[in-house]
């Protein structure tokens, strides 16, 4: 389970992590929490915290396979008692960033970051390197620009044409960077998002989607009064078969996201290919737990999978051209 001296370039890069995006203090308490299959990769947070001299606890739970990530009574108040967490949950556990034990922490005042399918090989490619205090500023800047707006049009190269109703709302920012009370982050960090009132249109996922991976052939979504109404494609069914799983709210469209972050490039893993500069991404099932504040209809379900339009993608604001590259300087 435990990271060997062999591994000690993962164990620098997550000292990196906890210094250079969560600035942490010595005198505050950590948090390491992974799931089992996670534990190994948990281990190399647990020892770059280590050699910071700073307090820190491992806790191992059980892979999250039921309801959007929750802990158990006893997970909910270590998480929220600690000051900086980092999250681990392996690939097919559900994600905590969505969770209501993420949202109490945060609320407490709790920062930290949430790793759903993160691995070795991830934590140790250029988009966790990012310079944050760019990224951050970029994302501020695209959030600010975006606040006040009242309809988005999304086109693409691949065919996308969707038109999103965010009247009254406020975009999250997600900043990569957690330096501040409450902050919390993928890692990559880098998007702005926000739970769309309406959607309708044509959505071309052609980057990637959970949890199907990278695609090989584009995924043609046909979305109307902000649902998932049909799916051509070679993986159409087998994205039809997961969401139906959770019920008909699962073909809600959560969130429209826009890339942030310069050193993300397409790997097939949407954590990563969601943050790429300039990227738009489509959330679908649960805004129940979205960053940011929103006029959306809230919807409740144990599901939030994204899907990566990589092709040349435009955005349109009330008209006008928003160019997220513009909004980062590096």
């Amino acid at each position: 389970m435990g990271i060997s001296s062999a591994d000690s370039r993962l164990i620098n890069q997550a000292k990196s992590v906890w210094s250079a995006v969560l600035h942490v203090a010595a005198d505050e308490q950590l948090l390491v929490i992974t799931d089992d299959q996670a534990a190994a990769l948990g281990s190399a947070f647990y020892q770059g915290a280590r050699d910071l001299d700073c307090q820190v606890l491992h806790v191992i739970i059980p892979p999250l396979l039921k309801g959007v990530a929750e802990l158990s009574a006893l997970g909910k108040l270590v998480f929220r008692e600690c000051d900086v967490y980092v999250a681990i949950t392996s690939a097919g556990s559900r994600s905590i960033t969505h969770s209501q034990a993420r949202q109490e922490a945060s609320k407490a005042g709790a920062r930290g970051l949430t790793l759903p399918g993160m691995t070795e090989e991830m934590l140790l490619r250029d988009a966790v390197a990012a310079d944050y205090e760019a990224v951050a500023r970029g994302t501020e800047r695209l959030a600010s620009a975006l606040n006040g707006t009242d309809s988005l049009r999304v086109t693409s190269g691949g065919g996308t044409d969707l038109m999103l109703d965010v009247h009254g709302g406020g975009w999250f920012a997600e900043r990569g960077l957690c330096d501040r009370p409450g902050d919390f982050s993928n890692l990559p960090g880098g998007e702005v998002s926000i739970a769309p009132v309406n959607a309708e249109g044509m959505l071309v996922v052609d980057g990637s989607m959970n949890p199907l991976g990278r695609l090989e052939s584009p995924l043609e979504i046909v979305i109307k009064e902000r649902r998932i109404v049909s799916v051509k494609g070679n993986c159409a069914q087998e994205l039809i078969s997961f969401l139906e799983k959770f019920g008909p709210d699962a073909f809600n469209i959560a969130e429209i996201g826009i890339g942030m972050n310069p050193m993300a490039r397409l790997c097939g893993t949407v954590l990563e290919d969601e943050k790429i500069l300039g990227t738009i991404h489509i959330g679908v099932g649960d805004n129940s737990h979205m960053g940011g504040k929103s006029l959306g209809k809230v919807v409740a379900v144990d599901v939030h999978i994204d899907g990566v339009v990589v092709s040349n993608p435009k955005l349109y604001a009330d008209g006008s051209v928003i160019d997220p590259r513009k909004f980062v300087n590096t």
